[in-house]
């Protein structure tokens, strides 16, 4: 799998934006998916798989703490400086 390239977040909430068809100025750090982006369950499944796809390494309960766009975006982080 082809390491994850470092984004900014602002590039990180553009990639979001474009999955999860929502507009750009909601996806704040503490936006949280569900409540206030009103993203099912199932949307955010297909979100994090289509993400794995891209290299992000997703543990089931690691997907369990990430709430907010902010956790994703700081998840990402940490796998980029893993990677």
């Amino acid at each position: 799998m082809p390491p994850l390239e470092p984004l900014s977040f602002e590039a990180f909430r553009t990639m979001l934006t474009d999955m999860l068809n929502v507009d750009e100025a909601k996806l704040t750090p503490e936006a949280t998916f569900i409540t206030d982006l009103g993203v099912d369950s199932l949307r955010l499944v297909q979100v994090l798989l289509r993400l794995e796809q891209m290299g992000f390494k997703l543990s089931l309960e690691s997907a369990w703490r990430i709430q907010t766009v902010g956790d994703a975006y700081r998840y990402y982080q940490e796998q980029v400086r893993d990677g």
